[in-house]
């Protein structure tokens, strides 16, 4: 999941999302393959989620929720790659011969919502929901928005430093630029490049049908309830189905690919303590699985429960900071340790690199937040 506003990007998000465009073998391009990477996670009761792993979607992990209905099909975010919602649809049609009659984007980064093209193609009648909110930012997102995010995660980088080492014969760490760099290099920026090249020709499919704050809908027997609230990106949906007790949370939660560790990113909204107040929002409802935006199927509220107290925790230590007189970034910084908290999601395992990172990006924006957006940064 990335964020997509100037300034926004953490240091933790942009050396993510750097390894993934370092990768170096060609992106997926056959859908039986594609199909063949799908996690499928069963939920019983008609609800499946198909997550595509970074190797295939490559931008980052992404995660699909699928509802069979009485008569149709509900779909909860789209991917980021054409082929991945191809592969997903391919195993939606395993699953039964209804048709999908809504998909649901939770909100604007394009790992969840470039996949409407191939669901609007396979699908005529479409219906494509999201907050009134998200489908204004993405009306103002062609591919040049994205062609320039994925120049400034990464690419432009990767182009210099090939050029540079063809030319001088050392990597810029001053280390000898082996044939054998070279190629994987060079791998690496066909790698990206054809990404860039596949954004670069994706139709943006809007959503046709919006909502504030809330929204409730029926298919046959089955209820569905869609709830504005703020994750790492403002005016995200999420959508609870009260019948089966499970929540699909979009990038309002979520986990390492493999499930193992803190969140790997914070918030591109400028008010992290109303993602806060979300987070406590929808702890509080019945549950019985959350499907995070990225990662495994989650079967109780630990690793929410987990987020909300680091997230209060890191408040908490930039409010008390401010209150003793610190009111720049390179003073409060310093009074904010959460390691041990950290630590908690993944007992015996090391701190993960990135989360002093998460964690330093998390509290740029609260002391912003804290004071008024005057928070001086130096």
């Amino acid at each position: 999941m990335t964020w997509k506003l100037a300034g926004s990007i953490t240091v933790a998000l942009w050396l993510a999302a750097a390894s993934l465009l370092a990768q170096a073998h060609p992106l997926e391009m056959n859908l039986e393959k594609a199909q063949a990477m799908l996690i499928k996670e069963d939920l019983g009761d008609g609800i499946y989620v198909f997550r595509a792993p970074s190797d295939l979607d490559y931008w980052t992990a992404t995660n699909s929720t699928v509802i069979v209905n009485d008569e149709d099909v509900t779909v909860f975010d789209s991917c980021t790659r054409a082929l991945t919602a191809r592969a997903v649809i391919a195993e939606i049609r395993k699953l039964t011969s209804k048709p999908v009659r809504v998909l649901i984007n939770s909100h604007w980064h394009q790992d969840h919502w470039s996949g409407n093209d191939a669901y609007s193609k396979a699908f005529p009648g479409l219906r494509i929901i999201s907050t009134a909110e998200t489908r204004d930012f993405m009306s103002h997102m062609g591919p040049a928005f994205f062609i320039d995010e994925l120049e400034s995660f990464g690419l432009t980088k990767m182009r210099e430093d090939l050029a540079t080492g063809i030319k001088t014969g050392k990597l810029p760490d001053g280390s000898p630029f082996t044939p054998a760099v070279r190629a994987r290099k060079e791998a690496s920026v066909q790698m990206a490049t054809q990404f860039q090249d596949e954004i670069a020709a994706l139709p943006r499919v809007l959503p046709n049908s919006v909502y504030r704050e809330s929204m409730t809908f029926w298919s046959g027997r089955r209820e569905f309830r869609l709830m504005t609230v703020t994750g790492d990106a403002p005016y995200s949906t999420v959508l609870y189905l009260p019948g089966s007790k499970i929540l699909v949370m979009g990038d309002v939660l979520v986990s390492p690919e493999d499930g193992k560790g803190a969140p790997p990113w914070s918030t591109g909204a400028p008010t992290p303590t109303t993602w806060l107040d979300s987070l406590r929002r929808l702890e509080a409802l019945d549950l019985k699985a959350i499907v995070p935006g990225q990662g495994p199927v989650m079967h109780d509220k630990a690793y929410l429960h987990q987020t909300i107290m680091l997230f209060a925790t890191v408040i908490d230590q930039i409010h008390a900071a401010v209150d003793r007189g610190l009111v720049r970034l390179s003073q409060v910084q310093p009074a904010v340790n959460v390691d041990k908290l950290g630590q908690e999601y993944a007992p015996g395992a090391p701190l993960d690199e990135y989360f002093p990172l998460v964690v330093s990006g998390f509290t740029k924006k609260a002391l912003q937040e804290t004071l008024g957006f005057g928070a001086n940064d130096k």
